[in-house]
C-alpha cells in the first residue's frame, strides 16, 4: 500500500446516496488533514468513466474559507464539500495548492514531482480569481517594454524599442507548443519555467507559428483577436516548409490538410494600438 493511501473504510464519508452521480468509492488517499483524494467507480452495464475527486472537510486546517468557495458542497453528508480532479477545475488547483502550501509550512514533503511554484504556475492558468493573472513581463530580450497589448491571461503583445512588437507566452501556455516552434523563442536569463512564469518570446515574424499552433485550443477567446486566414499567409511566408517536417518536432500535415495561401487577406493578423 502506497504510504498515502487508506482503507476506504477509514474515510470520514461515504458515497451512500451519492453513487448514481458519482460512483463508488474504491480507491482513497490522505493529501494532507481533511483532504482526500479518491477515486470511483460505477457498477453499471453502461459503460462510464470511473471519477477522480478531492473532498475536503469544513475542519480542514489546510483550507481556507475562500478555498472551499471553489468547491461543491456534498448534499447528503454535512461539512463536506468536493471538485473533480480535472486540469480545467478551478477547484482542483486552489485546493491541492493550499493542502502542498500546508504539507511545506509543516516542513512534511511534497508528492514526487510537485513545488509550489508549479502549482502556482498552472493555478494563474486556470484559476486567476486566486491566484491572479501572469504578470505582465517588464522586460524582453530586446530590451524594456515601452507598453503592452493584452491578447489573453499568459499571452501579451509587447512594445519594444529594439524589435518592436513582441509576443510574450508564459509558462505553461506553450506547453501545447511543438519543439522547432519553441526553439524559435528568446528568453531572459531569469525566465526559468515556473518561478518567474518562464516566458517564451516571439518576434512578430516568428510568433505566427505559436500562434497558429495555440489558435485551435481558443478560437472563441483570444482567437477572435487575429485573423486567421491573414495568420495562415503570415505562416507560409515566413516558413514556407511548415508541415513538411518530422511530426516528433513540428506539424507533419496530410496532403489533404496542407497549409494554403488565402488570396485577399494579405499577412497582417493582428491590429496593434496606435
Amino acid at each position: 500500500m502506497d504510504k498515502k493511501q487508506m482503507p476506504i473504510s477509514e474515510l470520514p464519508f461515504n458515497f451512500d446516496g451519492l453513487e448514481p452521480q458519482y460512483g463508488q468509492i474504491k480507491h482513497a488517499e490522505l493529501i494532507c488533514p481533511g483532504v482526500y483524494f479518491i477515486m470511483t467507480k460505477f457498477n453499471t452495464d453502461r459503460p462510464r468513466f470511473a471519477g477522480e475527486y478531492l473532498v475536503v472537510t469544513e475542519d480542514s486546517p489546510a483550507i481556507s474559507p475562500e478555498a472551499r468557495n471553489f468547491t461543491t458542497p456534498l448534499p447528503t453528508i454535512p461539512r463536506m464539500f468536493l471538485c473533480e480532479y480535472d486540469y480545467d477545475c478551478k477547484g482542483r488547483h486552489v485546493v491541492e495548492y493550499e493542502a502542498h502550501k500546508y504539507l511545506v509550512e509543516h516542513g512534511l514533503p511534497l508528492p514526487e514531482g510537485e513545488s509550489l511554484e508549479e502549482a502556482r504556475a498552472f493555478g494563474r492558468e486556470v484559476c486567476p480569481e486566486y491566484f491572479g493573472e501572469f504578470p505582465i513581463p517588464e522586460k524582453t530580450p530586446w530590451g524594456p517594454v515601452i507598453r503592452h497589448d493584452r491578447l489573453w491571461n499568459g499571452l501579451y503583445w509587447l512594445e519594444t524599442e529594439r524589435e518592436g512588437w513582441v509576443l510574450a507566452i508564459a509558462y505553461p501556455l506553450y506547453s501545447v507548443l511543438f519543439e522547432d516552434t519553441l526553439a524559435l523563442a528568446a528568453q531572459i536569463e531569469d525566465g526559468k519555467e515556473a518561478e518567474t512564469c518562464g516566458y517564451r518570446f516571439y518576434t512578430y515574424r516568428a510568433s505566427c507559428c505559436p500562434l497558429f499552433e495555440m489558435f485551435p485550443y481558443d478560437e472563441d477567446g483570444w482567437g477572435q483577436k487575429i485573423d486567421g486566414a491573414a495568420l495562415q499567409n503570415a505562416l507560409l511566408e515566413n516558413f514556407p516548409d511548415y508541415g513538411l517536417e518530422d511530426e516528433r518536432n513540428s506539424p507533419d500535415l496530410p496532403a489533404e490538410q496542407r497549409i494554403l495561401p488565402i488570396p485577399g487577406v494579405g499577412t497582417d493578423f493582428y491590429h496593434f494600438p496606435s
